[in-house]
């Protein structure tokens, strides 16, 4: 069992978070970008360790999509499957503190320097708004992205695009529903 937790300087200032779970060599089938850990995450070393983020690890074991041994934590079979995981913004937040503009745009160049390195088959983001800011700040493109595929976005990314339909985000459950049966689709092709 890993534990994810490292400190880093922000700001000149010493700051515990999670570290990202990258294989060592590049090649990822999927890449997951969440936006920043939480607190409680930080506190237990592991990603998505609040409740909202419990939804987050229940969705993909529901759908087939990460098996995980009882007891175990979600995160440490992410490399075995061949997915990653990382936040745009480092800094831990609680549920809907948002990270501003500079900070989006600071981790914005390095995402994009993971996905062209790791050149992951599918990128998965967790949040919307994730997604949104990175179309706005990185590409100055004024479009909003839709819960699920994107495929429209390939071009940009080298990848396919996905929008995670979180629970408790305004996706209707037929959507929601919809998009992690195409998203499970996808990983069991690999």
């Amino acid at each position: 069992m890993t534990n994810y937790k490292i400190s880093l300087k922000v700001n000149w200032e010493k700051v515990d978070t999670l570290d990202d779970i990258l294989p060592k060599k590049p090649g990822l089938k999927i890449l997951f970008v969440a936006k920043t850990p939480a607190p409680i995450s930080v506190r237990v070393g592991h990603y998505f360790q609040g409740r909202q983020g419990r939804m987050f690890w229940n969705k993909l074991i529901e759908y087939e999509i990460l098996k995980v041994p009882h007891g175990d934590f979600e995160d440490d079979h992410l490399l075995e499957h061949g997915y990653g995981i990382t936040d745009i913004v480092k800094v831990p937040r609680s549920f809907g503190n948002e990270p501003s503009k500079e900070e989006y745009q600071e981790g914005l160049e390095r995402i994009l320097g993971l996905i062209q390195r790791h050149k992951p088959k599918v990128i998965v983001f967790v949040y919307k708004k994730v997604l949104d800011q990175i179309l706005k700040l990185g590409f100055n493109l004024r479009i909003k992205s839709v819960y699920g595929f994107n495929p429209e976005l390939k071009s940009r990314f080298g990848s396919e695009v996905f929008v995670f339909p979180m629970p408790g985000t305004p996706c209707t459950v037929e959507t929601a529903s919809r998009a992690m049966t195409e998203l499970a689709e996808v990983a069991h092709d690999f």
